[in-house]
């Protein structure tokens, strides 16, 4: 019996070993490439409070730390938290043409002629209001 006892006690020992050597810190679930910072928690913080410290929304904040619940009751202290920044802008569009406006052209016809929409041809010209109503003859414009 007491073989028995021995044997138990070191599978268990092993077992609360081995539990602990294969736990995955919180902390290092997000990519940091998306945080601006990082913080670690302390005594009385919550999500809004982090939050509104680093001036991200608390949405932005539980997106960047998918471990944090709906709630945000499960924060720990000493745990380290991503505070996420502003993503950066879209790169320019690659204009693949360039199309000289002409009389009568609208946005429309000229997104429909390059098989592409009007929001990607608004999109790669800034120029053009969202009416499309200033576009010039001899314009020319980046068909992306």
């Amino acid at each position: 019996m007491f073989a028995r006892l021995s044997l138990f006690a070191v599978v268990t020992a092993l077992g609360v070993i081995g539990a602990n050597s294969f736990a995955v810190p919180r902390a290092n679930i997000y990519s940091r490439a998306t945080c601006q910072a990082t913080y670690t928690v302390v005594s009385g913080d919550t999500c809004n409070k982090i939050a509104s410290e680093f001036g991200v929304t608390t949405p932005a904040l539980e997106a960047a730390n998918p471990t944090i619940d709906a709630n945000c009751d499960n924060l720990f202290i000493g745990e380290i938290l991503c505070i996420p920044g502003t993503p950066p802008p879209p790169p320019p569009p690659t204009c693949v043409a360039e199309y000289t406006v002409k009389a009568d052209d609208v946005c429309y016809s000229i997104a429909y002629q390059f098989d592409i929409t009007v929001a990607q041809l608004e999109a790669a010209n800034p120029g053009i209001d969202p009416l499309c109503d200033n576009l010039q003859i001899n314009q020319i414009l980046c068909i992306p």
